[in-house]
């Protein structure tokens, strides 16, 4: 006789939602949001610390739009490797929560990095 049980699937879910899962399906859209949101805003302000010359705004533009995708992924596929301290007692959402954490604080530090080496280079620009 067959038993049809509710619990089963449910079993199935949470073994397929690890905290890596989550953590990705989060921070990739994040990630994308953030980093075109920047890209639209940074555009403008490129485009008026360097005035007349577009193509120089415009290939900074790039290289900062590529160093944030470089680092946003490493920094995913660095939190994928991380190995949980104790998988029994861990909290996926405590999991999650400080991967997510820590790649956020460290893409908005870097961020605000290469800001400040722009602001620098807009000063020495004549």
């Amino acid at each position: 006789m067959t038993s049809y049980s509710i619990y089963s699937p449910i079993v199935g879910l949470t073994e397929l939602v690890t905290p890596r899962v989550l953590f990705t399906c989060m921070f990739v859209p994040l990630i994308i949001i953030v980093g075109e949101s920047i890209h639209y805003y940074g555009r403008k302000v490129l485009n008026h610390a360097f005035g007349e010359n577009r193509a120089i705004s415009h290939a900074v533009t790039m290289l900062l739009r590529f160093g944030w995708y470089l680092i946003a992924v490493g920094l995913l596929l660095w939190n994928l490797g991380i190995k949980d301290y104790d998988p029994e007692q861990s909290d996926i959402f405590t999991s999650v929560s400080l991967r997510l954490g820590v790649s956020l604080f460290v893409l908005g530090f870097l961020h605000g990095v290469n800001i400040l080496a722009v602001s620098i280079l807009h000063r020495k620009a004549p």
